[in-house]
């Protein structure tokens, strides 16, 4: 039921594409989607531009710049990355910090709709902005026009702008980066790549002249190097005239500096690099297999390109079936073929073992990639991975008037980038309809060949320094690899399901009562055994239907002696099939199916959550049936789950955020004994016995079950198998609700410090807990506060201390069993940092609670929220946590229809009223960790 991953970045890279226009021959080029208007300006700049209306009323506008850490000068470690910070630190037409000041006036959150990466052969810009009028629009323009020919560069921001970098490189020290520090060498082997880190390296960045940092940005930002994207609700031949006219402007560049193009040499040797660190998280077999670069050029090269994604899916199914025996190999294991570096691609093998299964992991990962190499892959298993790649394809062509703009324009950059093809999703769906059922087994098979070879291997082991970790040596990974070839293997069985989902089908009810809300949309069905079901039809999306099903209840009505088993109970059962079918056998049954349910137990209410397309709805339905009446009580795979998650836990007590997390937990719970966090000590309590009886209890009456169905729905055809099985449901009508188990919160100011890890690094969480009266006007006084703090806490601990890299404030609202509020605040920073730090941010908290916000902030926030509600109006997943709102916490229809004018009736008054309400000073929490030799 769990997608494989790689497939679905396989669709959002856009790798998968076609034309609609008649078929070309194998040999024809693959043609480009003519919805895109491209071109080049006379100084060399490239723009793409699409029409999209997902969302509604907004312009996903960016400059793609083909530089980055590569391109650095021996002196300018770093600075590709610098020259992204300093481009939201002044221009020419935003000076200092106007430019964020500006993009959140008109609601848009920093981080969020406004943003920046580097990598080493890119930096990318991108910025939201709404449509109202033409002047948002031309402004908007200017900023991406500044950031590619006028960033300001002021040295008095450079110096500021340092402390900041050195706080984002800060945030990324620990176990996995000085593990990293010591891999990546071995795997780029002799290339450029090695030293050029995106993050670069400190005293460079600490200590640069202003001039290497400009040089940068003289050498590399210009119009040959660059692409302007716009993608959103607009004109697209208004836009095209308004980028000639911005664009144009820049100059063409003159005397530019020569591009070099970096490699990754070959080696005929295997290279292994073994690397461990007492703080390791995991444990984990990692194989790279470099190959030269696959450019996708003509018909023929997509065809293979279907091949390949075949090839992958279907051997991490392979690794994934291993998963689910009693005692696996490793808890996850995949493959996948992808583009990496410069001219080089790479085939990655990947496990994550359990501690003491380093060895036996990376044996069946070398065992399965020979087996499939030796033996090839089974008829049945290309036949049903054909189905489901098809499947996946067409869901994206029935959305493809729905796509998301951002998705869009990810797209259109990897075609500036990597001349990845853009042919548009209908000759995607026409080229992969011709083409994949036309894919051979031997096509797949001889792939194996192709990306199995010892030339160009890298083996990556990374373990944590401890007792029960048997770390092996050079030579144990070079004869693994290469006496496998020696090993005597048996082809791959493929067990074929056919027998039906549900076995005896249910006697059918009906719908008893009907009743329509025509303001907000939505019916609710009363069925013959009392199950609610609300309905609400939108055209947000073409193929999705998303789904929830809720009781009050939860895992507050079982015992402490069943605290364990009522906490996993839900992950076991959905990790044990359904029915007569195992998990293997569900997940080969719903392979060509996009659906899928997943029950949950939490400690107020028990439920299911899922979604499919129109065609898999009855499908969904029965999955739903199943896991009411026919959950699996399977040995095999309890053992499996409990081994598997002690893997997961077993590193936890040396990772020093595991440690600071789980203390967290337990200081805002007061040690409650039923908010432990979970360890394996707790887990060896389960017993699959009272697990099984957990689930059944918790699941044993569903007449007191809402269920809620939001998306593309013809109530017509729904309703009789809503009938069927819902309705044919059984009927117990017993009266429960959640318990109150009496979670206190911390009182008073409460210090913590957790000393754990050696890196000089903290992380800080602050806490004002308190209780909440839970009603709409309050949660939107809540979170517009906290969206003017984050506003505040950016400004001042970020830009104006250079503190921080980063730093948030949300509220967390709990309406049962009683109504509480948890307001957090979070910074990673220097420990010699915390205290100043943390004096700033209750300054700030002192200024809302003394004075309340300025008006220019609270309107900042105003705008942000209305914003968000525009957009949210047309998400379904929005509409289910709506109407769950309503049925589950008895929120009001009419005050969600109030939601704009609450917001607009905000004022500095009641902000502050709120500041005062939430942020008591003297009901503080603050847990911090800091290294241990402090």
């Amino acid at each position: 039921m769990k997608r494989i991953l790689f497939l679905a970045l396989f669709l959002a890279a856009g790798i998968l594409s076609a034309w609609s226009q008649g078929a070309l021959d194998l040999n024809s080029k693959i043609p480009f989607d003519k919805k895109i208007i491209t071109g080049k300006l006379d100084n060399g700049m490239t723009y793409y531009i699409v029409k999209n209306d997902n969302p509604k009323n907004r312009a996903e506008l960016s400059i793609a710049v083909k530089a980055g850490s590569i391109d650095e000068d021996e002196d300018q470690l770093g600075l590709a990355h610098f020259c992204e910070h300093m481009a939201f630190n002044g221009t020419k037409n935003f000076p200092k910090h106007e430019l964020v000041n500006y993009l959140e006036s008109i609601g848009m959150k920093f981080g969020a709709e406004v943003n920046a990466f580097t990598s080493f052969d890119q930096t990318v810009y991108g910025i939201t902005v709404p449509l109202d009028s033409m002047p948002i629009l031309d402004k908007g323009l200017l900023v991406i026009y500044d950031w590619a020919c006028n960033v300001s560069y002021e040295g008095e921001e450079i110096d500021k702008e340092r402390g900041v970098i050195h706080e984002e490189w800060r945030m990324g020290r620990g176990a996995q980066d000085r593990m990293m520090q010591k891999y990546l060498p071995v795997i780029f082997h002799n290339s450029k790549f090695a030293k050029r880190l995106p993050i670069g390296t400190m005293d460079i960045v600490d200590k640069c002249p202003h001039d290497a940092l400009k040089r940068f940005y003289r050498d590399w930002y210009r119009p040959d190097l660059m692409a302007v994207i716009a993608v959103g609700d607009f004109d697209e031949k208004m836009m095209e005239q308004k980028i000639k006219d911005v664009f144009s402007k820049i100059p063409k560049a003159t005397n530019p500096r020569k591009k070099e193009n970096a490699d990754i040499p070959d080696h005929d040797d295997i290279l292994i690099s073994i690397v461990t660190d007492k703080e390791a998280p995991m444990t984990t077999a990692q194989l790279f297999y470099k190959h030269p670069e696959f450019k996708q050029v003509t018909v023929k090269d997509y065809r293979t390109s279907l091949a390949q994604n075949l090839f992958s899916m279907m051997i991490s199914k392979r690794l994934q079936e291993l998963t689910l025996l009693a005692t696996p190999p490793f808890m996850q294991a995949a493959c996948m073929y992808t583009k990496f570096l410069g001219p080089k691609d790479i085939y990655i093998s990947f496990a994550l073992t359990q501690n003491t299964g380093l060895e036996k992991g990376l044996e069946t990962i070398v065992e399965e990639n020979e087996r499939v190499k030796r033996f090839g892959f089974t008829q049945t298993e290309l036949d049903r991975e054909k189905k489901s790649f098809l499947k996946e394809v067409e869901k994206q062509y029935n959305e493809r008037n729905k796509r998301k703009s951002q998705s869009i324009l990810s797209e259109l950059r990897g075609h500036f980038m990597d001349q990845d093809p853009l042919p548009g999703l209908e000759v995607d769906w026409e080229l992969c309809q011709k083409y994949i059922p036309d894919i051979k087994l031997e096509d797949v098979n001889a792939l194996a060949k192709q990306w199995i070879t010892d030339k160009n291997l890298v083996a990556v082991i990374m373990a944590p320094e401890k007792d029960d970790v048997k770390v092996p040596t050079e030579a144990k990974v070079k004869e693994i690899i290469t006496t496998v070839k020696n090993k005597d293997l048996k082809p791959y069985e493929d067990k074929v399901i056919t027998k039906p989902l549900v076995s005896k089908e249910p006697t059918p009810g009906n719908v008893a009562k009907k009743t329509e809300n025509k303001k907000l949309g939505y019916s609710e069905w009363t069925l013959n055994n009392g199950i609610k079901v609300i309905l609400k039809n939108t055209d947000f999306k073409q193929d999705e239907i998303q789904f929830s099903a809720f009781s009050k209840g939860g895992w507050s009505n079982n015992k402490d002696q069943d605290a364990v088993a009522a906490e996993i109970a839900a992950d076991v059962i959905s990790e044990s099939g359904l029915g007569e079918f195992d998990n293997m056998e569900l997940d080969k049954y719903l392979s060509d199916k996009t659906v899928n349910v997943t029950p949950f137990i939490n400690e107020t209410d028990e439920g299911m959550n899922g979604s499919c397309t129109p065609k898999d709805f009855e499908t969904l339905l029965q999955l739903t049936y199943l896991y009411f009446t026919a959950p699996r009580k399977d040995e095999t795979a309890f053992t499996s789950y409990i081994n598997k998650s002690k893997g997961m836990l077993e590193n936890n007590s040396t990772n020093p955020e595991m440690v600071w997390r789980d203390s967290i937990t337990t200081t805002m719970s007061v040690n409650h004994p039923r908010k432990k966090p979970m360890t394996i000590k707790r887990l060896e309590e389960a017993k699959l016995g009272r697990v099984d009886y957990v689930y059944k209890q918790r699941f044993g009456d569903p007449s007191n079950f809402t269920f809620v169905f939001v998306g593309n729905i013809d109530q017509k055809i729904a309703e009789p198998l809503i009938a069927k099985y819902i309705g044919g449901l059984p009927e117990v009508k017993r009266e429960e609700s959640f318990k109150d188990l009496n979670v206190g919160m911390p009182k008073g100011i409460v210090d913590k410090k957790v000393l754990k890890g050696k890196e000089d690094k903290s992380f800080v969480y602050m806490s004002f807990p308190g209780n909440f009266e839970w009603n709409q006007k309050n949660k939107i006084e809540i979170e517009v506060l906290s969206l003017i703090l984050n506003i505040k806490l950016i400004e001042t601990i970020r830009e104006d201390k250079s503190g921080v890299y980063t730093i948030s404030s949300y509220p967390q609202l709990t309406h049962y069993p009683n109504g509480k509020y948890n307001f957090l605040i979070f910074f990673p920073c220097s420990p010699d940092n915390i205290d100043r730090l943390s004096e700033g941010v209750m300054a700030e908290i002192e200024k809302l609670r003394k004075d309340g916000p300025t008006e220019i902030d609270l309107n900042k926030a105003k705008e942000q929220k209305l914003r968000d509600r525009e957009t949210n109006l047309r998400e379904n997943n929005y509409w289910l946590n709506t109407l769950k709102g309503f049925y589950f916490h008895g929120d009001s229809p009419d005050g969600f229809s109030d939601f704009e004018q609450t917001v607009k009736s905000l004022t500095v008054a009641k902000i502050k009223e709120a500041a005062t309400k939430y942020l008591d000073p003297k009901n503080r929490v603050r847990v911090m960790l800091k290294p241990e030799n402090l």
